[in-house]
């Protein structure tokens, strides 16, 4: 059987064949508490890569490095594409949040907070990513073609 006609055997299969054929491809007793669409495209992956080869060492090395980089981000630095003089606003429980974005911080209820997660941990009392609070990224954002930098 094709690697292609692997991969379309997957898409009618139930949730209850796709963890088993998970556990035949990677021999866990289970699957990771992923979606079953997230697990189907686990698997067809799998399948290529037993068929055309994975990734060398080097190469993963390369993309461990990458992925350390680019998850360093410099303290204080506005969200991305906000302008300062942005006016940023939540509803959180029934009431109306509002945040101004200044040339170097967050102003929020008269008070100066260097990033929005710190606002965001103001508000709700947790640990929050400040611009996904604020729906900064938001997939619906560009799909409304509105932008954050206006």
């Amino acid at each position: 059987m094709t690697v292609d006609e692997r991969i379309e055997r997957l898409s009618v299969m139930t949730p209850a064949q796709k963890k088993a054929e998970w556990r035949k491809v990677f021999g866990t007793p289970a699957p990771p508490a992923f979606g079953i669409a997230l697990i189907t495209r686990a698997i067809a992956a799998r399948y290529q890569e037993q068929v055309l080869g994975g990734l060398t060492r080097t190469e993963l090395r390369q993309l461990a490095v990458r992925t350390r980089t680019e998850e360093r981000r410099p303290r204080g630095v506005r969200a991305p594409n906000v302008k300062p003089g942005t006016w940023l606003s939540r509803t959180w429980h029934g009431e109306v949040h509002e945040v101004v974005v200044l040339e170097s911080g967050y102003e929020y209820r008269g008070n100066r907070y260097r990033s929005l997660s710190a606002v965001a941990k103001r508000i709700t009392g947790a640990a929050w990513s400040g611009p996904r609070f604020f729906g900064l990224h938001s997939p619906r954002l560009g799909s409304l073609g509105v932008t954050t930098n206006d």
